[in-house]
């Protein structure tokens, strides 16, 4: 009996452990899911309450967890969505619909800080990593093509080893830099391109002088704020460690080419003629063929990220491989990144530090400067199809019937060079809660960029006699960063709120460098080139140089107040002070200060029952900015030696040293100011399916740095630098969003972005009494030489990029170029035409299209159109080699020996004949995608594969290589043969977390 009562306790203890067990194993499932659309959200965080246990759902929203007995409740987050707290009881299966957050409740960056996007007084626009151009995309400037209002990013050609230029709101500029200007993770002045585009988390751009003004002298041309991930997946807290990998391989290949006669049409042409001096060598070679290849680029990314109550870090490594479709050019980069922020003493400190290195090795074809015997791309246009690559022994072949006429494969071939780049940035960041309202934060960076460069060019690679060159060079620049700042934050009687920081910043970047250089090499040695040049000791001719520059210093003060009262009624107020090392010994510190307030019409009862409009704001601000932008130590005398002589008192040997710079000083001299007026309206309709913004603003840069001519003597130069002249810009910009289509399996989601700018030079100071102004864009080529080959002007009245032109009138019957004078006649001279305004190189109009389309829950398509109007491009291209004079002992245009342009006789000569409407659109992206779908169980969260075409498609009428120009700084609108050529590609590519 005892035995048997002992078997039952032992069966029901048994029972009882494995019940507990069983209860403690309990599995949970669910889905998480937009709350209007009902789409799973892929990658919802699920974090279990009372234990570090949690799950992310996988590609169809789906989510599971074994039930720990403690657990009682878990959270649901998502990035963009309100997080929700579910309670469990004895459900074991949860649809869990998230509702989408406010648009206005968005947080963007600011100067020093954050603010919610309904509280923003200034122009700032904030693009996600999300809403970024898809594909290819090696430079992280290069994603925001096309996403942002005002903000122009352009690059001519495709070439690798080549960085995009960025204009916002017109040049504010003439000798002075036109660029914005860039923050990352609070460091001012980062290269973007340091930074792998998948570490990115947000770009906000602030446009106005209320929201840049804080960046004193260094905020004028605009700012663009880069913030790197950090943490988990979607900022949600976790316990699990996330890892992705993402990676894509890119096919490039040459997007357009221009027609030039082949080998077969050149003799045809050459017995037409009846060129008696016409070298036939029996080839029908395609140089451009020869030059260009397919490009084959791939990038894989690796992180590791993670994120609990104390700590969050993501590490990062990248490694990118570019291969130009010019032979010869390719760029590797590798970039680590480590973003960690740990909390401690009970929350109120928090430490953050931010780790990156970027190596990069670069190599190089010289494929610009105009008409230069090593231009590859110049070279190849104009070398005759009859000639061969190769001798029959494999040599290349050579012939000197040309000047300077060289084979551009033996340069590709033979060439060396090559540049080795490495830089390393460390942040860190302390922020201490003094108390509730009260912050004391410090940020300190140290920056170091080192460069190594190896150039060679052996003799033996040119038709005409030239000597062998070697060199090497060393370049470092260092960084150094500090800022202190001291916030406060508080609400009064719950309705009056207010945000006020004072703080101080300092910034030095200084440089240093050396050069050396052997010449008259021939033949090179066996395998030295560049990498040793003691090897060439005995020669002659040498040459090595070193300099250390004077740190440029910039010391700040600042503050800020922002107030709001009940959310409705919003002022901000800004003070900056500057001292910059780079202007006049007599100039102290400047001071930079912006007004502006907003008000959110919406809330006022009047308007309550308008029920369609979700959102209508007024925004109004005025500022004051700088430019110190400009050539270091161009307010002061340079001394360099440059001879040697004997002192008449000692009889010793000594250095003579001169003004080398060419400028008188100018201890007076300042930085430019920019006095910005911004008027903008928000507003949001039908529950905000439709959102949107528009902007009007008047930008006047005053005291511009202009190199005006002085009288030599009584001064010891004949140049010098003085604030004198005034830019004028006024455009407006448009924003709108919107959700077009809502439905179960199928969404549609646009943004539409257009600016219209123009700007106007109102003075140029002592210029103004030269009527011909400031001669701009000169252009190059065979047969042109002299000081008249200018195209634009810059003039009191007119835009930076105005064309002055000599206008054609026709052919004479000989085939001669006629031309108007100012009496209204005509002449074949162009030395007596009359030069008039003709047009102008900068846009009137930019716009871009942007569309996301999510396609039965897994597929996802997105394509970006963008658009220039209104803008002229001289064609030197069609200048230069659409002379039919010039065949067939070289290259020429097929067209330049057919219709109107065969009759011409006249040499290259500037005029309109050359000038070109620029307008295009362009499909810069078309991107399909498919989220494979995986179990809860499996340890991969999300894997989607994509296909990407970037400048899939573009309609233009301009006949040259591709329209799209660099729209920055004072010179463009030249559209030369020295451009490196316009790629299109199509990619494939993955995106995994595991």
């Amino acid at each position: 009996m005892n035995i048997l009562k002992s078997k039952v306790v032992i069966l029901l203890i048994s029972a009882v452990l494995f019940s507990s067990a069983a209860i403690g194993q309990t599995k949970i499932t669910g889905t998480v899911a937009d709350n209007e659309t009902k789409e799973p959200l892929v990658g919802a965080y699920i974090q279990l309450i009372g234990s570090k246990g949690g799950a992310i759902t996988d590609g169809t929203g789906k989510f599971s967890f074994d039930l720990p007995a403690n657990v009682k409740s878990f959270k649901v987050s998502f990035i963009g969505y309100t997080q929700q707290t579910i309670e469990i009881g004895n459900q074991t299966q949860f649809t869990i619909l998230l509702k989408s957050q406010d648009d206005l409740d968005e947080v963007i960056v600011i100067a020093y800080g954050t603010q919610k996007k309904s509280d923003k007084t200034g122009a700032v626009t904030q693009v996600s990593a999300d809403e970024l151009n898809k594909g290819r995309i090696t430079d992280p400037i290069q994603g925001l093509q096309g996403k942002a209002a005002g903000v122009n990013v352009s690059k001519q050609g495709g070439d690798p080893n080549a960085g995009f230029s960025v204009n916002i709101r017109g040049s504010a500029s003439i000798t002075g830099g036109t660029g914005p200007l860039y923050v990352v993770d609070g460091v001012i002045g980062i290269d973007p391109t340091t930074i792998n585009p998948d570490d990115i988390a947000t770009f906000n751009v602030l446009k106005d002088a209320a929201s840049t003004s804080l960046y004193g002298t260094q905020g004028s041309n605009g700012v663009i704020i880069i913030t790197t991930k950090g943490g988990s997946m979607g900022g949600a807290v976790s316990d699990r460690i996330n890892i992705e990998y993402n990676n894509f391989v890119a096919f490039d290949k040459v997007a357009n080419r221009l027609d030039f006669l082949s080998g077969d049409e050149l003799r045809d042409y050459a017995i037409k003629t009846n060129n008696a001096n016409f070298q036939d060598n029996g080839a029908n070679t395609d140089w451009m063929d020869a030059i260009y290849r397919t490009g084959i680029s791939q990038q894989h990314t690796v992180a590791v990220s993670k994120s609990d109550e104390n700590t969050n870090y993501r590490l990062s490594l990248s490694t990118n491989k570019l291969t130009g479709v010019l032979k010869g050019t390719d760029k590797t980069r590798n970039i680590a990144r480590f973003n960690i922020s740990q909390k401690a003493l009970d929350d109120k400190l928090t430490i953050s530090a931010r780790l990156s290195a970027t190596l990069e090795t670069n190599n190089y074809v010289k494929y610009d400067g105009g008409s230069d015997p090593k231009n590859v791309i110049y070279q190849a246009m104009r070398r005759a199809p009859t000639d061969p690559i190769t001798n029959a022994d494999g040599s290349f072949f050579e012939t000197d019937r040309n000047f300077q006429y060289n084979n551009p494969v033996a340069i590709i071939d033979q060439f060396t060079n090559t540049r080795d780049a490495k830089r390393y940035l460390t942040n860190v960041d302390a922020a201490y809660a003094i108390t509730k309202n009260l912050e004391a934060r410090v940020t300190g960076a140290l920056g170091r960029d080192d460069d190594q460069s190896w150039y060679a060019e052996p003799a033996s690679a040119f038709s005409n006699t030239t000597n062998g060159l070697a060199s090497r060079s060393y370049n470092n620049k260092s960084y150094n960063y500090i800022s202190e700042i001291l916030s406060y934050n508080n609400t009064f009687n719950e309705k009056h709120s207010l945000n006020v920081l004072g703080g101080h910043s300092w910034q030095s970047v200084s440089y240093d460098g050396f050069r050396t250089e052997a010449r008259n090499i021939d033949p090179f040695y066996e395998g030295v080139g560049a990498d040793n040049l003691k090897a060439y000791s005995e020669l002659e001719w040498g040459y090595a140089s070193s300099y250390r520059s004077t740190p440029e210093g910039l010391a700040s003060v600042f503050s800020r107040a922002i107030y709001d009262f009940n959310k409705k009624y919003y002022m901000t107020a800004s003070l900056r002070r500057d001292k910059s090392s780079k202007y006049g010994d007599d100039v102290e510190w400047g001071t930079f200060w912006a007004l502006s307030s907003a008000w959110n019409i919406k809330k006022e009862n009047f308007a309550k029952n308008w029920n369609d409009v979700s959102d209508l704001r007024l925004r109004v601000g005025y500022g004051l900015t700088g430019n110190a932008d400009i050539p270091n130590n161009i307010d002061r005398v340079r001394y360099e030696p440059t001879s040697k002589g004997i002192d008449s008192e000692t009889g010793q040997e000594i250095i003579i040293w001169n003004n080398n710079r060419g400028n008188i000083p100018n201890p007076d001299l300042a930085w430019e100011e920019v006095r910005e007026l911004n008027l903008g309206l928000d507003f949001g309709f039908f529950k905000n399916r439709i959102t949107g913004s528009v902007e009007l603003y008047s930008k006047n840069t005053n005291g511009l740095v202009m190199e005006v001519s002085v009288p030599v003597p009584p001064n010891i130069a004949p140049k010098k630098y003085e604030n004198a002249g005034e830019i004028k810009n006024n455009g407006i910009e448009l924003t709108l969003n919107g959700i077009v289509l809502d439905q179960k399996n199928f969404q549609w989601k646009t943004t539409f972005v257009a600016s219209k700018n123009k700007q106007e030079t109102i003075t140029l100071g002592n210029l103004e009494a030269n009527s011909l102004g400031i001669k701009k864009l000169y252009v190059s080529g065979r047969g042109l030489v002299g000081g008249d080959n200018y195209t634009q002007v810059i003039l009191p009245g007119y835009e930076i990029g105005s064309f002055f032109l000599p206008v054609y009138k026709g052919l004479t019957s000989d085939g001669k170029f006629l031309f108007e004078t100012e009496a209204g006649g005509v002449t074949r001279d162009v030395t007596k035409a009359k030069r008039q305004f003709v047009g102008s190189a900068q846009p009137d109009i930019i716009i871009g299209w942007s569309n996301y389309f999510q396609i039965y829950k897994n597929f996802d398509a997105s394509f970006s159109l963008r658009g220039i109007f209104g803008h002229q491009i001289f064609n030197v291209t069609k200048m230069v080699f659409s002379n039919p004079a010039d065949a067939p002992n070289q290259n020429v245009l097929a067209s330049a020996i057919v219709g109107e342009s065969a009759t011409i006789t006249s040499d290259p000569t500037i005029s309109t004949y050359y000038l070109e409407d620029g307008d295009f659109v362009k499909l810069d992206n078309l991107s399909f995608g498919y989220n494979i779908p995986f179990s809860p169980e499996s340890k991969i969260k999300n894997l989607r594969v994509y296909l990407t075409g970037n400048n899939v498609w573009m309609w233009t009428k301009y006949s040259g290589l591709d329209p799209e120009l660099n729209f920055s700084g004072t010179e463009f609108g030249r559209d030369q043969y020295d451009v490196y050529p316009r790629t299109r590609s199509i990619s494939i590519g993955i995106n995994t977390t595991f």
